[in-house]
């Protein structure tokens, strides 16, 4: 029951969710996060502003508060990775993104795909720091 109710939530924020892209407060936050990251995507296909290919700012997760997804610029910026446009693209075509409740932090559902692909980000981004 939780799942569908989630799923429903999804599909109406979704359609409202590119609006949100286009605000101010996002082209600012999504900055930090391309900043972040060098401009360059952080899967293994390595592109980057350089290459010419858009980059885009990618939530890791997303949160519920009230039962309304938070804003997208409402986060803390490394819960946010670059990806090029084509990796972006796979990403949301092959997985489904983790949802979190916002104030306990519970698990809502994560894919088996999207785990191993949040995992092999997180191990990359520690052996860079090592």
């Amino acid at each position: 029951m939780v799942q569908v109710l989630y799923s429903l939530l999804k599909v109406k924020s979704a359609m409202q969710y590119k609006e949100k892209l286009k605000n101010p407060k996002w082209k600012s936050f999504s900055s930090k996060v391309l900043s972040k990251d060098g401009y360059t995507c952080t899967m293994n296909c390595g592109w980057s502003r350089d290459n010419g290919i858009p980059l885009q700012a990618h939530h890791t997760v997303y949160y519920v508060e009230n039962g309304k997804f938070v804003e997208p610029w409402d986060y803390q910026v490394d819960e946010l990775v670059t990806l090029c446009e084509r990796c972006h693209t796979i990403i949301h075509n092959q997985c489904s993104m983790p949802i979190r409740d916002k104030k306990t932090g519970k698990l809502m559902n994560e894919s088996k795909a999207y785990r191993r692909t949040r995992l092999a980000i997180e191990k990359k981004e520690s052996n860079e720091i090592n």
